[in-house]
């Protein structure tokens, strides 16, 4: 008996980001998304890798040197300038710095919150037989009322594209379901004594300069994340 390929053997599956931009794109993107989620092409590197641990290292810091996002950015801008690094990586430090010099601006923003390190091995969310690969960057701590309350914080580190009213609306759509998927991810998979709160699970646009919160009337958009999840599920085996 022929043994079905490999692609056809894996249950749905897609990324946080990939899921956001399906849930505000049209029913024509949306079947090329769900093709690149079930045959995705492996990428040569892990874009803002080093960016990104800088950035928890300094967040989830209690007094937040500065410093340490300095000595980052010098690291990268060293890499850029050596003749021998590959274009690529070139790109990518290039990128990286960019990144690293926006969250400096987004210092008041994120005063409010206290971060900490997350669980390095954190389980996949699944919802309606979909696997999401959802990855809290960093845990949020608080307190209100006496109760102590967790979420997570998702780092989104893609250039800024949206230089229009309706590009925007579109990026804050995908931002507020980051959050949303956040506050599940939040709910289903860190294991904590403290209690899951929306105002805690946190979307960070930081190319963007902004901070998107998961909605506390998020029903609607649960509701949407599942339908559209279904809607994955039952198409994936006929791509």
């Amino acid at each position: 008996m022929a043994t079905a390929p490999a692609s056809d053997r894996v249950h749905p599956r897609i990324s946080v980001n990939d899921l956001a931009l399906f849930m505000v794109s049209s029913d024509t993107a949306r079947m090329g998304i769900i093709r690149r989620a079930k045959s995705p092409q492996k990428a040569p590197m892990i874009r803002y890798k080093d960016a990104r641990a800088a950035i928890c290292a300094y967040l989830s810091d209690p007094v937040r040197n500065i410093r340490s996002l300095a000595v980052a950015e010098t690291m990268l801008q060293q890499r850029h300038d050596d003749p021998a690094t590959s274009p690529l990586l070139k790109d990518d430090a290039s990128h990286s710095i960019q990144v690293l010099q926006a969250l400096r601006r987004m210092g008041n923003q994120l005063a409010q919150y206290d971060f900490h390190s997350a669980p390095k091995n954190q389980s996949k969310l699944n919802i309606a037989g979909v696997e999401i690969s959802v990855r809290a960057d960093l845990l949020v701590q608080g307190v209100s009322r006496s109760a102590e309350q967790i979420g997570t914080a998702i780092l989104r580190m893609t250039m800024d594209d949206a230089d229009n009213e309706s590009a925007r609306e579109r990026r804050r759509n995908m931002g507020l379901f980051v959050a949303t998927l956040a506050r599940l991810h939040t709910e289903h998979n860190i294991s904590s004594n403290r209690e899951p709160a929306n105002r805690l699970c946190l979307s960070i646009d930081i190319q963007h300069g902004e901070v998107f919160v998961a909605p506390n009337a998020n029903s609607r958009r649960v509701n949407d994340i599942e339908n559209a999840c279904r809607t994955i599920a039952a198409i994936w085996p006929s791509l």
